[in-house]
C-alpha cells in the first residue's frame, strides 16, 4: 500500500452550478476517498474534476443525502485532472453541507 496523506473539506454550498469544494493543486490529482452529503431540500447534485463530470447524478429529497464510505487502502471512487479543482455542481439554489475526504497524488 502506497503512504498517502489523507485531507478532508467541508461541504457548505447552496448556489446552483459548480461549486468548488476543493481548489486545484499544480501538478497533483484530487482522489476522492469519501464523502458525506446532506440536502435542505431536493437537489440533483453531481461531482466534478471542474466541468468534467466524475459522477452520475445523485438525487437527495429534502432532508436527504448521499455516501460513499471511505474506500479501502487508500483506493479512491474517482479522481481529478491533474490540475483541476473538485467541484460540487448542484441543479438549484439549495442548500448542501457534508464533507469529502481525499488524497493528493
Amino acid at each position: 500500500m502506497a503512504s498517502w496523506e489523507q485531507y478532508s473539506a467541508a461541504v457548505a454550498i447552496s448556489s446552483a452550478g459548480a461549486n468548488a469544494i476543493v481548489a486545484a493543486t499544480a501538478g497533483r490529482k484530487i482522489c476522492v476517498i469519501g464523502y458525506v452529503l446532506m440536502a435542505a431540500a431536493a437537489v440533483n447534485v453531481k461531482w466534478q474534476s471542474a466541468s468534467t463530470d466524475k459522477t452520475g447524478l445523485l438525487y437527495p429529497a429534502a432532508n436527504g443525502g448521499a455516501v460513499a464510505g471511505l474506500a479501502p487502502d487508500y483506493k479512491f471512487w474517482f479522481e481529478c485532472a491533474e490540475g483541476e479543482a473538485l467541484n460540487l455542481n448542484l441543479s438549484g439554489a439549495v442548500a448542501v453541507g457534508g464533507h469529502v475526504t481525499y488524497i493528493l497524488k
